[in-house]
């Protein structure tokens, strides 16, 4: 009797153990599938965490990088600062010669020769009898913002120089002073901060290119006038009247000191928009 109550007991057990195992198991996959799930949203983590010390590093390198042009930038200011008071002061002595030297009334046959040179070229040249000045309009002989001669200058210039070169011109010397608008350069700034070395660095080029067709050197000096000796009011795009470069034949004063006028090169232009 023991031993059937004793078997009975044991199927009462049997389906209990079983329930208890199956539900453990349950659990445990369970369990799996969270740590799963937590694992996965930690190397998520991480990688995000590491990709944001990898963007924070590249933007400290940048901002040191910043700090660095920032320094570079200051001092090519204080550079050019120091460029521009100089010029200033060149373009002031030059100022006080121009008032020193006596304009005298060209020969009829110089005055004659300079009006037919501009008659032949109508849109790019100007000729003033009243005080023997000769204007060449920028337009026509530099691309805009540049002070490379323009091939299509060369014949007149050259017509220029062979007029300077004849007797009756030859006693005179010869002021080339350049001028532009109000208009800033912009591209070309890093070679001419302004339209003061904008207008000299043309004065230059016309200088260069008359003494390349036999002008004599000795008889010619530059000055940059810049936006400061409009023709006519400036307009807002840029005025063409202003942007020109004007020839002058003078006689100089007598000089105790006999002095001669520095002239500063300029060699290198860049293209920008039209001024």
């Amino acid at each position: 009797m023991t031993c059937v109550r004793s078997l009975a007991l044991c199927g009462l057990m049997a389906p209990v153990l079983t329930l208890g195992a199956c539900v453990s198991a349950e659990k445990y996959e369970k369990s799996l599938q969270v740590r799963r799930s937590l694992q996965e949203q930690l190397v998520s983590v991480t990688n995000e965490r590491d990709a944001l010390k990898s963007q924070i590093l590249s933007q400290d390198q940048q901002l040191d990088q910043a700090r660095e042009n920032l320094d570079l930038m200051q001092t090519d200011y204080t550079a050019i600062q120091g460029a521009v008071d100089e010029l200033s002061v060149n373009n002031r002595d030059l100022a006080i010669q121009l008032s020193e030297m006596e304009i005298n009334a060209l020969p009829g046959t110089v005055s004659r020769r300079l009006a037919a040179l501009a008659a032949t070229y109508p849109d790019a040249i100007e000729y003033d009898e009243t005080n023997g000045a000769l204007r060449f309009m920028s337009d026509f002989t530099f691309n805009s913002g540049q002070a490379e001669l323009k091939r299509s200058a060369g014949p007149g210039l050259t017509a220029l120089a062979d007029i300077l070169e004849t007797s009756e011109a030859n006693g005179f010397e010869i002021m080339v002073v350049g001028h532009t608008d109000n208009v800033k350069p912009s591209r070309s700034r890093a070679k001419f901060p302004t339209n003061l070395y904008l207008s000299a660095a043309r004065a230059i080029a016309v200088r260069d290119a008359l003494v390349q067709s036999g002008v004599t050197p000795q008889r010619l000096t530059i000055a940059g006038k810049g936006e400061y000796q409009p023709l006519v009011p400036n307009v807002k795009g840029g005025t063409a009247e202003n942007r020109r470069v004007e020839i002058f034949l003078y006689e100089l004063a007598e000089s105790p000191t006999g002095g001669e006028t520095e002239i500063v090169e300029v060699t290198e232009e860049y293209d920008e928009p039209m001024k």
